[in-house]
């Protein structure tokens, strides 16, 4: 990372929670056209996908925190 980049980064970094969810939307919002939109699609499809399998009960959601304790011991071992 440039050193400009790097002071912006800690600038922001530095910001309220507000703030920069504000800079964030907007940067987003500024690159949202390069994603390819098939991609977009095929998201948007998985995500629909696995919203019903939740409401038919044909899986079982498991909590952030559990989640992230799995992710975490299969990157350990």
């Amino acid at each position: 990372m440039r050193l400009e980049s790097e002071a912006l980064k800690e600038k922001i970094l530095a910001l309220s929670p507000d703030e920069k969810a504000i800079i964030a939307q907007e940067v987003w919002d500024s690159i949202e056209h390069f994603i390819d939109p098939e991609v977009e699609k095929a998201w948007l499809n998985e995500a629909e996908k696995r919203w019903q399998e939740i409401e038919e009960g044909k899986v079982e959601t498991v909590p952030v925190e559990e989640a992230l304790r799995q992710a975490r011991n299969s990157i350990i071992k």
